[in-house]
């Protein structure tokens, strides 16, 4: 059942952020809009030549901006390759020997085109000196920034790591109990079948070995489901209907191993044991803009001897993996509504490069 999946060769985290996307840079521009701010209050009261001079510093530094912007951007994989302190070390080189470069060529223009040096100060060594101070000062606290947020990053998700893998362990007891009785009851009378249901459940278990934040097709995990759902077959027989309705999925989905089937197992413990007839479980998905959807519908059963907190436990479980994998971009949504509860995913249609940075990330 399990192919070798998203096995990349370990290399040093990078901490530069990815400076080729559109909110990062957007950021970048923030940032040298508001230096070019404050360095012009600190020299001109406001006035016509605040304005002007707020203008030919913008356009400088929103030019260096992008330009740091785009070197990081084509060298990010690269540099990531190294030890994090090399590769911070010649950030740091790189940026501030592109400023010099960028001000010796702005000083070269604004010379050609203002003969009157009008637009920059006097002094030609002054001016690439101050460049080069403030690009030493303001790049190792950008760069001192980046370390600092990647490291608290790296700690959260490290904690949630540790949180979700504590979870994904607890393999219920009841659940493993009945599946080892109904294969001893198969072993004499049915030896395939039981041959069969040892082999889901083993397949099973090496599902919740792996890595939680395993990134599996949609076909892989719908292996993992199928296993889970006939040893309950087995066990429940009749009283266990499950309805597939998943022919819209678009087949280039992934998601994080072990997603969907904690739904199916939550929707046979709550909705379909505690009543006597059993009832009928519904599997659907389709399609979304930009990604696709997963739901698990289950009859409600009022019990209230059975708690709910298991349930909560699985569902938190697949929220906190969704987001360190997906971000805003995957969500678990549930609700309840005509003695029916509904446990819905939304995840995205990754490209390639997400599909590598997430397996670097995890």
């Amino acid at each position: 059942m399990h192919k070798p999946r998203d096995q990349h060769p370990q290399v040093p985290e990078n901490f530069l952020p990815d400076f080729c996307s559109g909110a990062n840079t957007l950021v970048v521009v923030l940032i040298a809009e508001l230096i070019a701010l404050m360095l012009v209050l600190a020299q001109q009261p406001p006035g016509l030549e605040f304005w002007t001079q707020l203008a030919i510093l913008s356009l400088f530094l929103q030019w260096l901006g992008l330009s740091s912007a785009a070197l990081l951007c084509f060298l990010r994989s690269w540099l990531g390759h190294l030890p994090r302190r090399y590769a911070a070390a010649l950030s740091y080189v790189l940026l501030v020997l592109l400023t010099i470069a960028l001000s010796e060529a702005a000083w070269q223009v604004g010379r050609l085109a203002d003969p009157g040096h009008n637009l920059f100060p006097q002094s030609h060594a002054n001016f690439l000196l101050r460049n080069t101070m403030i690009s030493l000062i303001v790049c190792a606290i950008v760069l001192r920034y980046f370390y600092v947020q990647h490291q608290w990053r790296r700690n959260v998700q490290r904690e949630s790591q540790a949180r979700i893998e504590a979870l994904q362990a607890r393999i219920r007891p009841h659940f493993l109990f009945n599946s080892m009785n109904t294969i001893a009851a198969l072993v004499r009378a049915n030896p395939e079948t039981a041959e069969q249901a040892i082999e889901d459940l083993a397949d099973l278990f090496r599902a919740s070995l792996a890595e939680p934040n395993t990134l599996v097709s949609f076909a892989e995990e719908m292996d993992v489901v199928r296993h889970y759902a006939r040893l309950e077959q087995l066990r429940l027989g009749d009283r266990l209907q499950i309805e597939w309705r998943l022919d819209a999925v678009p087949p280039g989905l992934r998601l994080p191993l072990l997603s969907l089937q904690p739904l199916l197992e939550n929707a046979i413990y709550h909705g379909i044991e505690p009543r006597a007839g059993g009832g009928v479980l519904t599997l659907e998905g389709g399609r979304l803009e930009g990604g696709a959807w997963l739901a698990v519908r289950n009859p409600v059963t009022v019990n209230p001897v059975r708690s709910r907190q298991g349930n909560q436990l699985a569902l938190n479980n697949i929220r906190q993996r969704l987001n360190l994998a997906f971000g805003e971009r995957g969500r678990l949504l549930t609700r309840q509504q005509n003695n029916e509860f509904v446990a819905r995913l939304e995840l995205p249609l990754l490209s390639a490069g997400e599909q590598h940075e997430i397996a670097d990330r995890g």
